[in-house]
């Protein structure tokens, strides 16, 4: 099973860095729902790089809302270290793929 990183998992695709406020929701390993507005970092054809003050574990599921109430269900990948550059990014993988925020990627 995947544990935590300061190190992301090889790219499959390429990244778009930008900043988008979205709210996240779902549910703490201490069973606490949760609902934050997060900023994206950075999308790509597979998922996400959020910037978050939420407690998340790897394999944890998430729901990602944008203003326009578009959302899709991700899964987290990977959780920056704390005391690291990436301490507070969370990496984001769809559960189903999407196109949450319209964004054309190649194939």
């Amino acid at each position: 099973m995947p544990s935590a990183s300061d190190t992301p998992p090889l790219r499959r695709s390429i990244r778009i860095q930008l900043r988008i406020p979205v709210l996240i929701s779902g549910t703490l390993a201490d069973g606490k729902r949760f609902l934050k507005e997060v900023h994206v970092l950075s999308v790509s054809k597979f998922g996400a790089r959020i910037k978050a003050d939420v407690k998340l574990s790897v394999g944890a599921e998430v729901r990602v809302e944008t203003k326009q109430k578009a959302g899709a269900t991700f899964r987290v990948v990977w959780v920056g270290l704390e005391g690291t550059p990436r301490a507070g990014e969370i990496g984001l993988e769809y559960v189903k793929m999407s196109n949450l925020l319209g964004i054309s990627f190649p194939q």
